[in-house]
């Protein structure tokens, strides 16, 4: 099930994506597998589903995606920066959208969650909080 998931999920990835990696040197330095593939999983283990850093390497390890350290890979995730910009850019210029760098504007993402209280009488709280803000140049449409 879980490779079913990943062959979903490649399928909204930029045609680009891997020939994106080399372009932009994430792989330099992977000592063992330079798979695109099994490095982007991992990222997204951590991005995507807001693991910490040790709890996405033993995910990864299980997964036998990756066998690094937390600290190895927060260093890829440096280093996958680039990769993970130009991957984003990519799929805004596949869906229409095109930057331009005259007009600056900043874009926030957030996330919201509701939190329950114990018992039969717990409040119920919702939580909002910004995720990441990013300055992009204005879109404009092609």
């Amino acid at each position: 099930m879980m490779r079913e998931d990943w062959d979903l999920l490649r399928t909204f990835f930029p045609n680009d994506w891997k020939s994106l990696a080399v372009d932009t040197n994430a792989l330099k330095g992977l000592r063992k597998d330079k798979s695109e593939e099994k490095l982007l999983r991992t990222l997204l283990i951590h991005l995507g589903c807001g693991y910490s850093l040790r709890e996405t390497v033993v995910r990864a390890k299980r997964a036998n995606l990756a066998d690094l350290s937390d600290v190895a890979l927060l260093k890829r995730l440096k280093k996958s920066k680039e990769w993970l910009y130009k991957l984003c850019l990519s799929l805004f210029r596949e869906r229409g959208l095109q930057i331009n760098k005259r007009n600056n504007f900043h874009l926030r993402l957030f996330d919201a969650t509701t939190v329950k209280e114990p018992g039969k009488t717990g409040s119920l709280w919702r939580i909002h909080y910004i995720v990441k803000q990013i300055r992009f140049s204005k879109f404009a449409r092609q």
